[in-house]
């Protein structure tokens, strides 16, 4: 809060005049975080016992507030000495340790005075020699002046010596004093004009720093002569009648209770609009000479002095010097107390205290009366019929019937009543019925919908690369395939001969050795334990094995062929499988260097399925691997085929695998819904201190409580402090805050605004 505060000093002696702010030579209190107008009067007795002004012409005033020497207590100074500078010198050094740092230029250091340390004697190399120090307070905290005074000058046979002292600069301190304005201190202005009922009427008052001299009051040309201020009404009238012949005695002068007077047109002039203007001539008034300056007591030094004395009031002493004709001089030293404040920038009106209503008033209003809706002795909420709705003694749940729905002893259980989604009649767990059945009684699902798996299709065997899959769950179960394409490095089942396999239902077996063919078959379920070897063919009776030996079979380049040599169907010779496609013979499968590779893809067909899911079962040791390198292409929801994303962000990369919906926004962080970010110019302008502006910008999807990242630009003015809020939907506020106690301009600059949606 700013305030005025006057001081009358005399300064032939020091004291507190009373007046002004003072009352019996005590100074108000004043308060931490507040302002202060101070505006001093400087007065000096005469030898007949009057105080007057004194000429304050070219004089400078400073003001302080701490205590007196009061020493550092962190950091360190520096001293210099012929153009060289020494080390940091600690705030407590002691005096070896002074020595130490400019033994170059003195012969000896002691502590001067009674303290520790803060207080040193220098004694220069030899007698009769100039010795100079200059100082530089450095790191000393708080802030502090080091202090640098001749004790004795050279001569011959003395040795020069210069006392250095450090002291903590006051916690509050102003030196910029200007002189305070007069403006308004004697106005003349008019109440109201002439008319019927009502006399031309002027009112005439007096300020506090008008102090004598005289004014005139001029009207129609004609003045009247000087007035002292303060006169009485009687004297001023008479001035105004006798000074003024085209007004003389149509003129009434009153006091007007505030010091000053009210003026009334009368007579000849009463209730008649005065179009001449009564006018005020104050050049001959005579003010008292306030100096003026801002005293803030909301400083960082005044916070560590409440620091350290722990109390809720401090006690410094204020000072007060002025410098004329180069000569400084105390004009006033005591005692000032300094309060804390309790009002910050940051209060805010506390709510109203809440009411509360009786335990029958609670009961009145939850519980209808009129049905007896509460039972205390069964711990039962009941409804208007009345049935048990609520049972929270058993934890139970009740339908209209009073059968329990759902109960919550251990978790949540749906009981007798059944269940149902999606407005579907609530029904019992379902049993020996298919999964569709199932789950569209449920409601889960519409009971048009069926169950497709579609075509599983493995991308990229094209024959140009082996892929290899290993599959060691106990069970894969598939519908009929269409096709199996292999390419021509193969395909392997089982990666080592540990592995167990079974076909048709056989029990799997590790890879059969040191027995017959059909043992081996048999084992693996290939064949049934009842097929013999047959009959032994002999080359030149392939008949016999093939419908046409010479059409289907071509022994020496060792294929199998459709209906004509040209079908390829099975490359033995190559380990390849062979589809005719626009009559040419092109490689479907092939099985070599222990992988199978297909050249046209694999589709799972399920178009012979009724209730069940075609699947692929994976192992769980070493698992398995789809794309052995990142050139390989891969895609998903019939997305066009890529390589592995990179140089992309986790929501880019999953969409164009086909992994994540398009034109949808996600969220990047853990339970985050999504994620939007604009990048939008803002000027803030310029904030005065301690100040705060405000900016909102439209995000379209923020909502309350979303996290808001800022990107600043690459340079921000010191002192301010940006920060986002989204505080209602859609919008955005930046604030800029300023830490300083000047004013600062932020310039116009491009923000990146990231809100992440929860």
């Amino acid at each position: 809060m700013a305030s005025t505060l006057d001081l009358y000093i005399d300064t032939s002696t020091g004291a507190l005049l009373d007046g002004g702010s003072v009352a019996g030579g005590a100074l108000p209190t004043l308060t931490r975080n507040d302002s202060y107008t101070l505006r001093l009067r400087l007065l000096e007795k005469s030898a007949s016992g009057s105080f007057t002004d004194i000429d304050t012409s070219g004089a400078s005033l400073k003001v302080g507030i701490g205590n007196i020497e009061e020493l550092p207590t962190d950091g360190a100074f520096k001293l210099t000495c012929n153009g060289t500078t020494s080390g940091s010198i600690a705030y407590n050094a002691t005096a070896i340790s002074v020595y130490n740092a400019i033994s170059n230029n003195v012969s000896t250091v002691s502590l001067y005075g009674s303290g520790s340390y803060g207080s040193y004697l220098l004694t220069a190399t030899q007698p009769n020699t100039a010795m100079s120090f200059g100082a530089d307070s450095f790191t000393l905290f708080p802030a502090s002046s080091v202090i640098v005074n001749t004790r004795r000058n050279p001569a011959t046979g003395i040795n020069a010596q210069q006392v250095v002292k450090l002291v903590r600069d006051p916690i509050v301190y102003a030196d910029t004093f200007t002189n305070t304005s007069t403006a308004g201190q004697i106005v003349l202005s008019k109440i109201s004009d002439g008319g019927l009922g009502a006399n031309e009427t002027y009112d005439l008052s007096f300020g506090q720093l008008v102090a004598g001299g005289l004014y005139s009051l001029n009207w129609g040309g004609t003045s009247t002569t000087g007035i002292a201020p303060f006169a009485s009404a009687v004297s001023v009238q008479s001035s105004i009648s006798s000074g003024i012949n085209t007004i003389t005695s149509n003129i009434s002068v009153e006091d007007n209770g505030k010091g000053g007077y009210t003026i009334q047109f009368t007579g000849r002039l009463a209730q008649v609009n005065v179009t001449t203007p009564l006018v005020l001539d104050a050049s001959g008034v005579n003010f008292i000479p306030l100096k003026q300056t801002t005293l803030t007591i909301n400083t960082s030094g005044v916070e560590d002095a409440f620091a350290v004395s722990t109390e809720d009031t401090i006690t410094p002493t204020i000072e007060i010097e002025i410098t004329k004709n180069g000569t400084p001089k105390t004009v006033f030293q005591g005692n000032v107390t300094i309060r804390k404040d309790l009002i910050t920038a940051g209060s805010v009106v506390p709510g109203d205290q809440a009411t509360f209503y009786t335990k029958s008033e609670a009961n009145a209003l939850f519980f209808p009366a009129v049905c007896g809706g509460f039972n205390f002795t069964a711990g039962a909420l009941l409804d208007a019929t009345p049935v048990t709705a609520i049972n929270y003694n058993t934890r139970n749940l009740l339908d209209g019937a009073g059968n329990n729905a759902l109960s919550w002893t251990n978790g949540v259980q749906f009981q007798s009543a059944g269940l149902g989604f999606y407005g579907a009649t609530p029904i019992t767990k379902p049993d020996n019925v298919s999964l569709l059945n199932a789950i569209s009684a449920l409601g889960l699902i519409g009971t048009g919908v069926s169950l497709a798996l579609g075509t599983i299709t493995f991308p990229g065997f094209d024959g140009s690369s082996s892929t290899t899959f290993t599959f060691t769950a106990p069970t894969i179960a598939l519908p009929a395939l269409t096709t199996v394409t292999i390419g021509a490095t193969g395909l392997q089942i089982g990666t080592t001969t540990a592995q167990k396999i079974g076909f048709f239902n056989a029990t799997p077996i590790v890879q059969p050795v040191s027995t017959n063919v059909i043992s081996a078959l048999t084992n693996l379920g290939l064949i049934a334990s009842t097929v013999t070897l047959g009959p032994v063919v002999s080359v030149g009776a392939l008949s016999v094995f093939v419908a046409n030996a010479t059409t289907n079979v071509d022994i020496t380049n060792r294929i199998l062929a459709g209906s004509n040599s040209a079908d390829a169907s099975v490359d033995y010779g190559n380990r390849t499988l062979k589809v005719t496609l626009s009559g040419t013979a092109r490689t479907a499968l092939a099985w070599s260097a222990g992988a199978v590779t297909f050249f046209r893809g694999i589709a799972i067909d399920d178009s012979n399925g009724i209730a069940l899911l075609s699947a692929i079962s994976f192992g769980t040791s070493v698992g398995t691997q789809i794309g052995t390198t990142t050139s390989q292409k891969l895609a998903f929801y019939g997305s066009s085929a890529v390589v592995q994303p990179s140089n992309t962000n986790a929501v880019s990369g999953l969409i164009s695998l086909g992994l994540l919906a398009t034109g949808t926004t996600y969220g990047v962080l853990p339970q985050s819904v999504d994620t939007l970010t604009i990048s939008t110019s803002i000027s803030f302008g310029t904030i005065v201190a301690n100040d705060q502006h405000y900016r909102d910008v439209v995000v379209t999807g923020a909502a309350v409580n979303d996290l808001v990242l800022l990107g600043l630009p690459s340079a921000v003015s010191g002192g301010a402090v940006i920060q986002g809020v989204a505080y209602q939907t859609n919008t955005v506020c930046i604030s800029c805050s300023n830490t300083k106690n000047a004013s600062i301009t932020v310039p116009t600059s491009t923000y990146r605004i990231t809100v992440i949606g929860y």
